[in-house]
């Protein structure tokens, strides 16, 4: 739990915290939804492995995710949701943003942001901008792919 703790406080929080504060053109309401009802915990075992238990969400002004421990103590994921504009903001930070086709309305990877050996997805989908970051391990990207898609059958 430190592990991902240190994560939300050091490299999603500033995140979250600027897509609440930051002026918008438009003023987007936050997204209804919660980023712990995404996957179920059968999807995210099939894709990733064993969880230590069921998964913790929070919320920050328009910010939500969710946290996943797994049991080997090694892997570790969130879920995030935004206002569809984060997606935007999202990738003006990213070290080396890369175009994924054919997932929601846009979408893109990022390895290494903020300095951690994670991966994420950050995809738009209407008024709503998802970001799937899981821990770098063999397979990483195909399984932010196929959580995302998960995911997203239920927006």
């Amino acid at each position: 739990m430190i592990r991902i703790s240190r994560r939300v406080l050091f490299t999603c929080l500033p995140f979250a915290v600027f897509v609440s504060v930051a002026p918008t053109p438009i003023s987007a309401a936050p997204p209804n939804i919660d980023p712990c009802a995404l996957l179920t915990i059968a999807e995210v075992e099939q894709t990733v492995g064993a969880l230590k238990g069921k998964p913790t969400g929070d919320k920050e002004g328009d910010a939500a995710w969710c946290n996943y421990e797994f049991a080997n103590g090694k892997d570790a994921m969130e879920v995030w949701v935004f206002p569809s504009e984060a997606i935007g903001r999202g990738r003006a930070i990213s070290k080396n943003p890369v175009t994924v086709k054919g997932l929601g309305d846009e979408a893109f990877t990022d390895r290494g942001m903020h300095g951690l050996n994670y991966v994420n997805l950050y995809v738009k989908k209407g008024h709503t901008t998802i970001n799937v970051s899981i821990q770098e391990t063999a397979g990483d990207e195909e399984k932010v792919k196929a959580l995302a898609e998960k995911a997203l059958r239920r927006f």
